[in-house]
């Protein structure tokens, strides 16, 4: 076999929802491997990660969002592959990985060896599909964290096997967001450490290992007893400063001298939605204990059905704390790069709109932040907490905001020093203007680095 001279990269995500913040930079790098003449495919992983429901659901709307720059793919007929289907993949997942389903020796070597055949044949479908797209690089979103032990079996398989039939160099990039050690830790989802049944990345000549912070790179070089060298590359924003946006006030009823901070994020009880709520109703407060007649507002841009009991929940707290006029759902809003004609506008509008964008996350959830680097590239100031990896992703470059102290044991709602922190900030419009702009610089210059090297692209 010759080496493949073809330009075409598959991206295969672990996230299995239509959208997410993966997916989005996966978009990123497709879109500069489309200025360098590549053709893209997208597996969203509908069929790898069970537990969002989508097993198996066709693509759909799906198509329109990508349509501009990655073909929709998976791999056809699954199910016909004995053992893959969501009862087995849960009942391995249970015994193996979470251990919340006792088994024993004899029980547990027969599950080996079904996930070990079922991997092989997963992995000679994927090199058919590779083979039939003459795929030239593939792109690996969130492929060690175990949700799915024998997909991510089955690429390692497929990636030395398809290597070599091709004598390729280093055609894949296998970039980890999460990892079992920031991911679920309190209801241990992917059980205790060590993680013995997960699958750890293997040394490999066509692969580079690729984290979004370095405490995530060295833990995932000890588990693998540094047997992987493992890079780290920063997600990336746009500070092109080329696109017109929209006012979208106008649309929710909120004048132009209101106060409107935005949340765009997943609906879920990880993200702590509640702490904008009350600190929407404090500041509220201080308005009118001050004869302000501005108004506090908070936008959240996310998806309502993914956990509808979190949303009623946040709803109920707006009701109690009598502030559900100024907390507006406004849906799952697109990127511009994944607009449609049918949405009436996009996550860029929305903080072109606002004057603050929140990340008030819980400590251990988020292992990056895209939301404060999004908000940084749109000359847009941001409050967050000290989150896990806030410091060493954002705040020690120098990136300003005012940060509310959280810990692993303190990560309650917000306090009476952060909130009065955030009212002195936003009534002083000269120091927001002055630390948007100083963040934006600092972002264009720390925020605008990629993953490109690393696919051998003349």
């Amino acid at each position: 076999m010759h080496e493949r001279q073809e330009k075409n990269a598959m991206f295969i995500s672990f996230d299995a929802v239509s959208v997410s913040g993966i997916t989005v930079e996966a978009m990123k790098i497709a879109k500069r491997l489309q200025a360098c003449g590549f053709r893209s495919y997208l597996d969203l992983g509908y069929d790898i990660k069970i537990d969002k429901g989508n097993f198996n659901k066709p693509y759909q709307h799906e198509h329109d969002i990508y349509r501009d720059v990655f073909t929709l793919v998976r791999l056809d007929d699954i199910t016909s592959i004995p053992d893959y289907h969501p009862a087995f993949l849960e009942y391995a997942h249970a015994a193996l990985i979470g251990q919340k389903t006792p088994i024993d020796e004899q029980e547990k070597a027969a599950l080996l060896h079904t996930i070990a055949l079922t991997a092989r044949q997963l992995a000679d479908r994927l090199i058919a599909q590779w083979e039939a797209l003459a795929i030239s690089h593939v792109v690996v979103e969130n492929g060690t964290l175990p949700e799915n032990i024998i997909y991510t079996k089955a690429l390692y398989l497929a990636i030395e096997d398809y290597g070599r039939r091709y004598r390729l160099t280093r055609f894949v990039i296998w970039r980890d967001h999460d990892l079992m050690w920031n991911s679920e830790k309190k209801v241990l989802k992917y059980g205790p450490p060590p993680y013995s049944h997960a699958i750890k990345p293997i040394p490999s000549k066509y692969i580079t290992y690729v984290t979004l912070n370095h405490d995530l790179k060295q833990k995932l070089e000890a588990w693998c007893n540094h047997d992987v060298h493992v890079e780290v590359k920063k997600n990336t924003y746009d500070f092109s400063d080329s696109h017109e946006r929209t006012n979208v006030r106008k649309q929710m009823n909120i004048r132009d001298n209101d106060l409107l901070i935005a949340r765009t994020t997943r609906i879920i009880p990880q993200k702590r939605l509640d702490r904008d709520i009350v600190l929407i109703s404090r500041l509220n407060d201080l308005f009118i204990r001050d004869h302000n007649t501005r108004r506090a507002y908070l936008a959240i841009a996310g998806n309502e059905y993914e956990n509808p009991s979190c949303y009623l929940q946040l709803a109920k707290l707006a009701q109690e704390l009598n502030v559900l006029p100024y907390v507006k759902f406004v849906g799952m809003l697109p990127h511009v790069d994944m607009r449609s004609e049918n949405d009436a506008f996009c996550i860029e509008d929305l903080y072109h709109s606002c004057d603050l964008v929140s990340f008030l996350t819980s400590y251990d959830y988020d292992s990056y932040g895209n939301p404060i680097g999004e908000a940084i590239s749109c000359r847009r100031c941001y409050i967050t907490t000290r989150y896990e990896y806030y410091h060493e992703v954002y705040g020690r470059h120098g990136f300003e905001a005012p940060v509310m102290p959280i810990s692993e044991l303190q990560d309650g709602p917000p306090n009476d020093e952060f909130i009065q922190e955030v009212y002195r900030f936003i009534n002083n419009k000269e120091k927001m203007k002055r630390v948007a702009e100083k963040n934006y610089a600092l972002g264009k210059r720390i925020l605008s680095n990629n993953v490109m090297e690393f696919l051998n692209i003349s």
